[in-house]
């Protein structure tokens, strides 16, 4: 299992997108909307097969009689980092090793892309939405990043801190990304480390 992306949500996309540009210095690429969910998003290609999404409800269509994912019918505040995604092969088989209720496993698309994923009928994921989504795209051939230009910048680090942190270390035990640090704190958070070549780094909150 790997950090499949990384999820920047905010109020409205068009301040969401802003907070990310205005950080790296890096212009967001058009992506599209998600009409199960009423949001939209942009994207943003990193290295390593990794991307940047900035979502927000899309304010041009009407609320669904559901929750939508990330949380976002309750979002307030400034745009930041929200949530971290993992690409996992058999979410079945992912969601019954589990001890916990993660989510349902739903089938998404926007445009030609395709995927599956687990969403929490509430929208908010375990451990005050800290814990990963679970994602496997229909095909990896049309994976975002494919298709994204690959900005010059790196993922340092993913860290996660929660007062249960040692709980959600336990509950990924298979996640195989030495850039993830899961940390034991009173405060939650989750901060993501970038740099890129010319030695510039960049911490997303």
């Amino acid at each position: 299992m790997l950090i499949d992306h990384l999820v920047v949500s905010g109020s409205h996309l068009k301040e969401t997108c802003e907070y990310v540009e205005d950080s790296l210095g890096v212009r967001m690429e058009d992506g599209g909307k998600h009409k199960l969910f009423g949001t939209h998003n942009k994207l943003l290609g990193l290295n390593d097969g990794l991307y940047l999404e900035c979502i927000a409800v899309d304010p041009s269509v009407p609320k669904p009689p559901y929750s939508r994912w990330f949380n976002l019918d309750n979002f307030s505040g400034n745009p930041r980092l929200t949530n971290w995604v993992c690409s996992c092969e058999n979410l079945n088989a992912k969601l019954a090793k589990l001890p916990i209720k993660v989510g349902e496993i739903l089938n998404v698309s926007r445009g030609k892309l395709n995927w599956e994923i687990v969403v929490p009928q509430s929208g908010l994921l375990p451990f005050d939405g800290l814990f990963p989504a679970f994602i496997k795209w229909q095909s990896m051939h049309d994976h975002p990043s494919k298709k994204l230009k690959a900005n010059d910048y790196n993922l340092s680090n993913l860290k996660i801190t929660h007062p249960e942190g040692e709980q959600i270390k336990y509950l990924l035990s298979d996640l195989d990304d030495k850039r993830v640090s899961i940390e034991v704190g009173k405060i939650f958070g989750l901060t993501a480390e970038f740099s890129n070549n010319f030695g510039k780094k960049v911490i997303l909150g």
